[in-house]
């Protein structure tokens, strides 16, 4: 999964450093309108002021495979959380962390004076707390679902440029955390989205008769040359698309081919067209 940045983000020199140092995409239109289909979204928290904003943002950050890490935030862009369906009781306080933290934590201590309080959600010992204090916290339905997190972290501090493989680690924990979306299953062609045309039913009609010829072998045969325009027939795209629909396969018809064949005015020719092209009749 990918780390992007908003549009809005990667607009100014926040976003700018994280796309040089985090390696972070920036969306080229509006999230809004049409966010990423996975991995981890940052943004502002500027962009949340508007409900709708907020609430598609949550909802979006619930899918597996999803995540959204709020920054910058200031007390009064928080007060749409409230609002949301879970019901966010965020809020930000002064603070002074200590350096002795692990990594991130350590290298932006000095830098951070603000802490989230609240009761909903979550936050890791290690990753998101100093001492008592939490600088950053998420909140997701279950173990597989998406995330939702607010960060007090100045992500793209200075200091930060000889230490890229500290954030994009911290970063990743998120990406590890917003579950696993299930796989995209193949759709498999269904009879019923194609509708048989004539010159469908005329390949059939020749694979039927033809009696175990290829369909190189029938665009190659004299009788079939003599009786058919082979090339507009086109045997060769329309066999692929024919047994992509399930009504043939290597060996011929399938029972769906062989029904729709017989189900067509073509059927009443397939004794004659079977002798003529298993007898020899009209070849040279």
């Amino acid at each position: 999964m990918s780390i992007y940045l908003s549009a809005a983000l990667a607009s100014n020199r926040k976003g700018r450093f994280l796309q040089s140092v985090a390696g972070a995409t920036p969306l080229e239109s509006d999230w809004l309108s049409s966010p990423p289909v996975g991995g981890l979204l940052l943004l502002q928290a500027e962009e949340l002021t508007d409900y709708e904003a907020c609430q598609n943002l949550y909802l979006w950050a619930m899918h597996a495979g999803c995540a959204a890490l709020v920054i910058n935030p200031q007390m009064a862009q928080l007060a749409t959380l409230a609002e949301l369906p879970i019901t966010l009781d965020w809020s930000l306080a002064p603070a002074s962390l200590s350096a002795h933290e692990p990594e991130l934590t350590a290298l932006l201590a000095s830098e951070t004076d603000q802490m989230i309080t609240g009761f909903a959600g979550s936050a890791d010992r290690l990753q998101h707390m100093a001492g008592d204090a939490v600088h950053t916290r998420y909140i997701r339905k279950h173990s597989n679902s998406g995330l939702f997190a607010l960060t007090t972290l100045p992500l793209w501090s200075l200091s930060l440029l000889d230490h890229a493989e500290v954030l994009v680690s911290w970063l990743n924990w998120f990406l590890d955390h917003a579950g696993l979306a299930a796989p995209i299953a193949e759709k498999k062609p269904d009879l019923a989205d194609y509708s048989l045309d004539k010159q469908d039913l005329v390949v059939l009609l020749l694979l039927y008769a033809g009696n175990g010829m290829s369909l190189k072998e029938l665009a190659e045969h004299n009788a079939v040359r003599l009786m058919f325009d082979v090339e507009s027939l086109d045997l060769a795209d329309r066999g692929e698309i024919l047994q992509q629909h399930g009504f043939i396969n290597e060996a011929g018809l399938t029972e769906s081919g062989k029904n729709s064949l017989q189900a067509s005015q073509y059927w009443t020719y397939a004794p004659l067209l079977s002798e003529q092209l298993n007898t020899g009749a009209l070849s040279e």
